[in-house]
This record gives C-alpha cells, sequence and structure tokens, in this order.
C-alpha cells in the first residue's frame, strides 16, 4: 500500500479513480441490465441468473461487513469513507457482475472465445480490486476477500440454476459423490 502511494501521480490516479468506478453497483448493475435488455430476454435462466448475481454481490459484502466489522486503512486515502472496509464491495461486484456478463455473452462459443471473455472478466475485477487499494481505501485483503466473495457467489448461482431440473442437491452425478 505505501509503495502504491508513493508512486502515486495525478494522471494515473484520475485513470484509476475510473477504473474504481466500473466496480461500482451504479456503473456495473446497469451495464448488466443493459446487456439483459439487448439480448430481449433470450435465455430467462441465464438472465434471471445474473440478476441474481448482480443483487447478491451488493447485498452480501454488507453482511459481511457487518460481521467482520473492520475499519478502512488508516493511511493516506484519496477518498474519505466511512463505511467499514472488509470485503471491498467493488472488487465484490466487479468479480460477480462482470463474470457473470462474461458467462451469459460468450454461452455456446468456442472454447478459446469463452476462455479469452472470462479471462478479461477476471482481469477487470483483478483492475477495480488494485484500484481500491492505490487509492488508500481498501488493504489488499479486503480487495481479495472481496473478489473471492463475488466468485464464490457467482459460482453459487450458476451452479444452483444450471443443474438439471429435478435434481436433488444430495443426489450424487456421474462421477462426484454425493454432498451430505
Amino acid at each position: 500500500m505505501l509503495w502504491l502511494q508513493a508512486h502515486r501521480t495525478p494522471g494515473l490516479t484520475t485513470v484509476v479513480r475510473l477504473v474504481s468506478d466500473l466496480g461500482s453497483f451504479p456503473i456495473a448493475a446497469p451495464l448488466a441490465l443493459a446487456i439483459l435488455l439487448l439480448r430481449r430476454w433470450k435465455r430467462p435462466r441465464d438472465d434471471i441468473v445474473l440478476i441474481v448475481v448482480a443483487l447478491g454481490s451488493a447485498a452480501l459484502p454488507n453482511v459481511v461487513k457487518l460481521l467482520v466489522q473492520r475499519a478502512r486503512p488508516p493511511f493516506d486515502a484519496l477518498g474519505h469513507l466511512s463505511t467499514l472496509s472488509f470485503p471491498s464491495e467493488h472488487a465484490a461486484q466487479a468479480a460477480a457482475i462482470y463474470g457473470g456478463i462474461a458467462l451469459l455473452l460468450s454461452k455456446g462459443w468456442p472454447r478459446p472465445a469463452r476462455i479469452a471473455a472470462i479471462g478479461v472478466a477476471v482481469v477487470l475485477a483483478l483492475l477495480v480490486a488494485v484500484a481500491r487499494v492505490y487509492l488508500g481505501v481498501h488493504y489488499p485483503t479486503d480487495v481479495a476477500g472481496g473478489l473471492l466473495l463475488g466468485w464464490a457467489w457467482l459460482w453459487l448461482i450458476q451452479g444452483w440454476a444450471h443443474r438439471p431440473l429435478g435434481q436433488d442437491l444430495a443426489t450424487p452425478q456421474p462421477g462426484r459423490p454425493a454432498v451430505e
């Protein structure tokens, strides 16, 4: 954190603020909604998954913040925030929403293109996470926790929504043990 603060420049700070904003709910959620509207509800299950992922990525970090109660870093922050620090909402939202968008849009694409789309989503989430640390509003562990929370939420909802209808979670699938 101290190294990032020592290497701040006005131009870089302007760019980093823009990158950080990409992880905010007022930017990421309308983007997801716009994609859903442009797709015209083609695959309702996939569209609902993205809505649930987006809403959960906004709510879950706040629940965890209340449980953990970690204060913001005492360093020279480029923005004053009075909310709690762990996990980073921006990182969680970027991980979940951009990951969800990548999975939604790349469904049916050739494997290399799908991997590239998911890779772009991962890089975007990582950039948002680094931006939050650069701005001094989160510890690195805050953004790591946010990323993990966002990706875990996305994985959970994707897995739940795309299991065969009527299949109980405790029913073993071929090659996989039953959940106990």
